[in-house]
């Protein structure tokens, strides 16, 4: 059993062995449906066997099935971590007692001291309560019913849609400070605390639709729409106001991991962004180098992009460059040079309608 113990990635292994769809789920959903009772254990039995007592082997292949008409005996089912090989079945476990559990039934007490003692996930399906219990280590999950699930799911994509259009608002807004050369830091912490807001929800969401499993197929294509080009944006955002030279993956990382109060907290975006709010004020003028704006450019690579802003070092300087400067830079043709250009102008000329 591998070690995990980032909390995010215990989830994507948990939903990745009993998700729906999968093949522990189908004997389990028949175990619920039944209003059965189950404990099982994830492992080599060989490992297990000091914790082990009673039942018998059986080393068969698994069937969600096989699983069902064993679940109806009252001991622990044993199955080979990849959910090929039900190894046994009818066991009695018999933990070290003096490790703690807040567990209040047999069954769930014996499955939480197995999860901490032996490391092994461990399942449980409440006959009384019929919610299903996944224990791995000392990290416990009770599994939300599908209803539910997508209840919560669709309220997050609902959020998510929110924050996606006042983060192109924002932005909007951002565009035309920008060719007014009119930007200070308070806008863009605005701008910036949007991104979080919307990734912190975007978290929350993947989640939701890794316990869905395949029944989250539609959400997952509601979702991906959402996210279009929202990474590359932020990462444009950063790239523009960044002072320092920390990596923008490990910013983007930080972002991901903050609280709703965090973001809410103008020092740790600033520290994030690199700046100390000790020594510069929030209504200073800020000029950015100009990856947003050129983010807008379709048909230039990112070797173009960087090329053009250490040039030009800036949006206004970009704004003025006439195409013959242009194309005296290194791999840029005047073909690329006056698509650039037009490019430029139809931006400038939306921005301001957008100002309207």
């Amino acid at each position: 059993m591998k070690k995990l113990t980032n909390r995010k990635k215990i989830l994507e292994y948990i939903f990745e062995i009993i998700s729906p769809g999968s093949k522990l789920r189908e004997a389990v959903g028949r175990i619920q449906e039944a209003k059965l009772g189950a404990l099982i254990v994830l492992g080599n039995p060989e490992e297990l066997k000091d914790v082990m007592g009673g039942g018998f082997e059986l080393n068969a292949e698994y069937s969600p099935q096989r699983v069902y008409e064993l679940s109806k005996m009252d001991g622990a089912i044993i199955l080979s971590e990849d959910i090929e090989t039900i190894y046994g079945a009818n066991i009695q476990l018999q933990p070290n007692y003096n490790i703690e559990t807040d567990e209040s039934g047999t069954r769930h007490q014996a499955a939480h001291r197995i999860a901490q003692q032996k490391g092994n996930l461990v399942i449980t399906v409440s006959e009384r309560r019929n919610k299903i219990t996944v224990y791995l280590g000392k990290f416990r999950y009770l599994l939300n019913d599908i209803g539910g699930l997508f209840t919560k799911a669709s309220q997050a994509i609902t959020a998510l849609e929110k924050y996606s259009v006042n983060i192109e608002k924002i932005r909007t807004n951002l565009s035309i400070l920008e060719y007014d050369n009119t930007v200070m830091l308070f806008d863009v912490i605005e701008c910036f605390r949007m991104y979080g807001l919307f990734f912190r929800m975007s978290e929350e969401l993947k989640e939701y639709m890794s316990e869905l499993g395949t029944e989250g197929r539609l959400i997952k294509i509601q979702y991906e729409e959402i996210m279009l080009n929202k990474n590359e944006s932020f990462e444009a955002l950063i790239r523009d106001y960044q002072k320092g030279c920390v990596k923008i993956e490990k910013i983007v990382n930080k972002v991901k991991n903050l609280t709703k109060e965090d973001l809410l907290d103008d020092e740790k975006i600033l520290n994030l962004l690199g700046y100390d709010i000790n020594v510069i004020n929030l209504d200073e003028k800020i000029e950015p180098r100009g990856y947003g704006l050129l983010n807008n450019i379709s048909k230039i690579t990112k070797k173009d992009k960087e090329t053009l802003i250490k040039e030009f070092s800036g949006v206004q300087s970009i704004l003025a460059a006439s195409v013959q400067e242009v194309t005296e830079l290194k791999g840029i043709s005047k073909f690329k040079a006056l698509h650039i250009s037009k490019a430029l102008r139809r931006i400038k000329n939306k921005t301001a309608l957008d100002r309207e």
